[in-house]
Formats: C-alpha cells, sequence, structure tokens
C-alpha cells in the first residue's frame, strides 16, 4: 500500500471510530433512545463525515447489539428487552460475585475510598444529577474488582458494563436511595474482610436492580406493545 492509500485508509478508520463514539455515546446516555431510528444524513451532518463511515459505523453497532437493521426501514437503536436484561445480569451476577470473592482484602484507605464514592452518590442522587451516580456507581464497582488483579476478567467486565448502561439508566428511575443502603451492606463486607458476604450483598444489589427494571420495561411495553418496526419489545 503506498503512503497517501494508507494515510486515507487510516483517515476512514478514525472517521469511523468519530461515528462510532457520537452515536453509541447517543444510545448509552439516552439521547437516541430505545426503538428510535437513525437517520444517516442527521449523523453524517453532526459528525461532519460522508455517509460511508456512517453505515461502517452503524454495522460495527448492529454487530455490538446496540443498533438494529430492518429491511426496507433502516436503522433502529436496539429496543431495550427483559430476556436481554435477563440474559445479561446472570452472567453479570455470576462473574461479578466470583470477582468479589477472589479479590484481594482492602486496606482501611481503600475502604475509605469507598466509602466517599458512596457518599458523593448519594448527593448526586438527591441532585438528581444521573449521569454522575452512573459514573460513580461504575467507580465504585470496578474499585474492587481491580482488586481481584485479572485483566481478562476485567475487560469481560467491563463489556458487560456498556450494555448494561442503558439499564442502569432506566433503574435509576426507581431505585432512590435503596442502591445506597445495598452498596454499603457490600462495602461492609469487605471492611470485615468477609468477601463471600459481600457476594451475596452484591447478587442481592444486582437481583433487585433486575427485577426493578423489568417492571419498568413491563409498563413501557403496556404502553406500547410494538417498536416502531413492528416488533414485541421483549422479542
Amino acid at each position: 500500500m503506498g503512503g497517501m492509500e494508507q494515510r486515507d485508509s487510516i483517515a476512514e478508520d478514525s472517521t469511523v471510530e468519530q461515528v462510532l463514539v457520537y452515536v453509541r455515546d447517543g444510545i448509552l446516555n439516552g439521547s437516541l433512545p430505545p426503538r428510535s431510528k437513525l437517520l444517516p444524513k442527521v449523523i453524517a451532518e453532526a459528525c461532519g463525515t460522508s455517509f460511508i463511515p456512517v453505515r461502517e459505523a452503524l454495522r460495527v453497532l448492529e454487530s455490538e447489539g446496540f443498533v438494529s437493521f430492518v429491511h426496507n426501514r433502516g436503522a433502529w437503536v436496539t429496543p431495550l428487552s427483559i430476556d436481554d436484561l435477563d440474559d445479561l445480569y446472570t452472567i453479570r451476577i455470576e462473574l461479578e460475585c466470583e470477582t468479589i470473592r477472589r479479590a484481594a482484602p482492602c486496606s482501611a484507605d481503600e475502604i475509605r475510598h469507598l466509602e466517599r464514592l458512596l457518599t458523593l452518590a448519594a448527593k448526586a442522587s438527591r441532585r438528581d444529577d444521573r449521569a454522575t451516580v452512573i459514573e460513580l456507581n461504575r467507580d465504585f464497582h470496578f474499585a474492587i474488582y481491580s482488586r481481584a488483579n485479572s485483566p481478562r476478567r476485567m475487560k469481560l467486565i467491563e463489556q458487560l458494563w456498556l450494555h448494561s448502561e442503558r439499564y442502569q439508566r432506566l433503574s435509576l428511575a426507581f431505585r432512590h436511595d435503596a442502591s445506597d443502603a445495598e452498596h454499603r451492606l457490600i462495602l461492609d463486607g469487605l471492611a470485615g474482610g468477609d468477601h463471600k458476604a459481600a457476594a451475596r450483598a452484591l447478587k442481592a444489589h444486582l437481583e433487585t436492580t433486575v427485577r426493578l427494571i423489568r417492571e419498568g420495561i413491563e409498563a413501557s411495553r403496556s404502553a406500547d406493545a410494538l417498536d416502531p418496526a413492528g416488533q414485541m419489545l421483549n422479542a
């Protein structure tokens, strides 16, 4: 490959990545809500690109499960579904609970750091600052999981959390202060050196999250049983 062709390829890859980040972030933060149609022209204009990188980015997002293509109807943001929720959190519960059991003991300084994260999250929740709550929630969990010293395990958890973010955002409408109490039970187990107790608290926390999200999805399905492509929400 000549120098010019190589530079063109690098530029094209960079442009596809730009579109990927723009659309994926929009899906995760809710500005591109579930079941909404994705308009390539609008995306291309927002990213300052042609249609080609938009099409490539949408195909990547399809492979990741964030976008669905419907024949003759274009690309749509994949709807939230109970089947996906159950599958995703079943894997998360197994993987993350085992990770806590394997984690190295926390020092007093690390326990204080975790306590501070929970305090900041509670304050953000009272302000209804959901973006900050989600960020601090992630910081809390990942600070614990990193203690297992397993890069491969962390990579898997990161991938699962990426797909969980839309569900987590939905759960904030129902959780209120309950999440803080559940997190503090996890912290109590870690502070006492009882990682099995911390894992049990985490399991209960994630199971409660699933129950609340399922109720939210079922309520949404009752209001609108079909997505824009004419498919059942929980298909």
